[in-house]
């Protein structure tokens, strides 16, 4: 099977790529001519220099290929454009370069999110059969994506995972917990506890091969985590990185107020200084929504995804990596 990745230099493409070198696929990989390719797999598979708003490099990246796995986007960016033009245009033109230079009735597997979906109203565990809400920009770039995808699933088996917060060796983003909890510094943002979804990258990448090897009609989405639907307090999440370093916490009561203060004052300075920031009024509302809760049964049942990292054994593999490669 020839297979496209895109965003093959990312968190989750170093750990997909060694994956599908393992089962004999031949895999050609998207990167920006910037990117700096993994030494892991550097000389394992074929590159294609370009990017998603390229049309003429996804063609040549499509050209005889079986199936594709989009896995590239943005995750911050200073503004809504951005975020259209790389996560919804980019997926659309590389539908079209699909269609135009791969095989017929080849497999497309786009890496959503769980922001295109948003956040429960209640603490119960959304589905797939709920009617989307995303709070971010990211969020509704990556839902307008999942739109796009839909419309081309009577042309090609077109499918959607939803991961929620994907974490594991290597992940930048988590690491900020991790550093949180050595500084014993455990923050509660207002008075509520907030709950969230998380999903270990090597159980991603799992779901990933289901998707690709099962019988699935196009159009199909699946959420993904853990296997625990009513998720973690932040405040647990932030004591179990604590568990994995061998150290302890203790609370800091952020307002509400203040939070919304410094994400207008940091989108502020990120504008003048031309830098992405994570913190703005956009990641205000993804942090201070309740419950990021959605459930994974329809994967389990469908696809017979079964998750092998709980959130205790994930974290001490994480925390050990991140000690290993001294990033903390």
């Amino acid at each position: 099977m020839n297979i496209l990745v895109t965003g093959a230099t990312g968190f989750i493409g170093k750990h997909l790529i060694p994956s599908l070198l393992q089962r004999g696929w031949n895999i050609r990989c998207l990167a920006r001519p910037t990117s700096q390719l993994p030494k892991e797999f550097i000389d394992k598979v074929e590159w294609v220099i370009g990017n998603l708003e390229d049309r003429s490099s996804l063609i040549n990246a499509c050209a005889n290929i079986d199936a594709v796995i989009h896995l590239g986007g943005v995750i911050k960016a200073r503004n809504a454009d951005t975020f259209y033009i790389v996560n919804v245009e980019g997926t659309r033109n590389l539908l079209d370069a699909l269609e135009q230079s791969g095989k017929s009735n080849a497999r497309f597997i786009y890496i959503s999110s769980q922001a295109a979906l948003g956040p429960a109203p209640t603490p119960e565990p959304l589905t797939e059969e709920h009617t989307p809400r995303p709070v971010s920009n990211y969020g509704k770039s990556k839902l307008e994506a999942e739109e796009i995808v839909l419309e081309y699933k009577t042309r090609q088996r077109c499918i959607i995972l939803r991961p929620s917060a994907v974490y594991g060796p290597g992940d930048r983003e988590s690491l900020s917990l991790f550093r949180l909890a050595g500084y014993h510094i455990n923050p509660h943002i207002g008075f509520n506890s907030t709950y969230i979804n998380s999903i270990h990258v090597q159980d991603i990448v799992h779901l990933i091969h289901l998707s690709i090897e099962g019988n699935i009609a196009s159009g199909e989405i699946f959420n993904a985590n853990d296997g625990t639907d009513r998720g973690y307090s932040t405040n647990d999440v932030i004591k179990c990185a604590a568990r994995s370093l061998g150290t302890w916490t203790m609370p800091i009561y952020i307002p509400k107020t203040i939070l919304k203060i410094l994400a207008v004052i940091s989108s502020g300075i990120s504008k003048i200084s031309g830098n992405a920031s994570m913190l703005n009024p956009d990641k205000y509302r993804e942090l201070t929504a309740r419950y990021w809760l959605f459930s994974s049964q329809k994967a389990q049942t469908v696809l017979g995804f079964t998750p092998q990292y709980d959130i205790n054994t994930g974290f001490q593999m994480t925390a050990d990596w991140y000690r290993e490669h001294r990033w903390l």
